[in-house]
């Protein structure tokens, strides 16, 4: 029940979007999205899985040091499966159970992966909200100041959770990947949008604060509709092209969450396959 109200909640989101725009201007803006555009957002959705994958085996390897690269990436990318299916594609956190080992723990740095690149967007977000927005500074700050009270008090609450992180090392690694994972993401974003009239500085300040809205909104299915939206509100309010923005979100939800849960996808039904196969290859040795 609960699954079904939130693809009702994506679709009736993203469908008011789309009606707030009109059909006609979307097309337009879509019609002006050049090959080079896409093949360079393709490039850096590539290079945004490469960036995932070096984290994450970084990061399962401070209690997996055995975990070889193939491995890492397969449940990298079967994460990523599990995760087109749920909420702020929460299911990423579920990559523990591609692997045969210390798959709770696992399943906790998976976690830590991924609020480590929110609270990077959620910090550039806040950046870029206090340039364009400075009278809402004192609001911004204390929002600020209660999500980090909410985090440390979830934190202190999930004991297991500091056990396992006390074993990396290397946070400076983590924080790196995860400011350059952010950066591949925004990156797109502006690509996307720079051939409309509104490509400036306050496009740059404006596609993070679009991205942290999203990642504070994790409401719906595949969380399609919320980025669309989140993107068209922050256009919209500082007199920018939000058509652009929509077709760029979309785009971006296409390049970063379909692509990579599609390989996934295709990885477990083939890898699951072959081990079918090998069973019954045994079974009938045996028999």
């Amino acid at each position: 029940m609960v699954t079904v109200l939130k693809i009702a909640v994506a679709g009736a989101v993203f469908a008011l979007t789309v009606w707030f725009l009109e059909p006609a201007s979307l097309w337009k803006a879509a019609a002006q999205v050049r090959g080079r555009e896409l093949v360079i957002c393709g490039s850096f959705a590539l290079l945004g899985i490469l960036v995932q994958w070096v984290k994450w085996q970084q990061l399962a390897r401070s209690i997996s040091p055995e975990l070889n690269w193939t491995d890492g990436l397969y449940s990298l990318l079967g994460g990523a499966a599990l995760g087109f299916i749920t909420p702020g594609r929460l299911g990423e956190i579920g990559r523990g159970v591609f692997l045969a080992r210390d798959r709770t723990s696992l399943t906790v740095l998976a976690a830590v992966d991924k609020l480590s690149s929110v609270i990077i967007t959620i910090g550039l977000g806040l950046f870029g909200a206090l340039a364009l927005w400075p009278q809402y500074r004192i609001g911004l700050l204390l929002a600020l100041i209660l999500f980090g009270i909410g985090i440390r008090w979830g934190w202190k609450r999930w004991g297991e959770g500091e056990k396992v992180v006390s074993q990396v090392s290397s946070w400076g690694g983590v924080i790196g990947w995860s400011v350059l994972f952010n950066l591949l993401f925004m990156s797109q974003f502006y690509w996307l949008v720079r051939g409309s009239d509104s490509a400036h500085l306050v496009v740059i300040l404006a596609i993070p604060v679009v991205f942290a809205l999203k990642a504070l909104l994790p409401i719906a299915f595949m969380d399609l509709g919320v980025r669309e939206a989140a993107a068209v509100f922050v256009f919209n309010a500082l007199d920018l092209e939000a058509e652009s923005a929509f077709i760029a979100s979309t785009l971006l939800f296409a390049f970063n969450v379909c692509l990579p849960a599609a390989f996934g996808g295709a990885w477990i039904i083939v890898r699951r396959a072959m081990a079918d196969n090998n069973n019954e290859m045994i079974r009938k040795v045996a028999l």
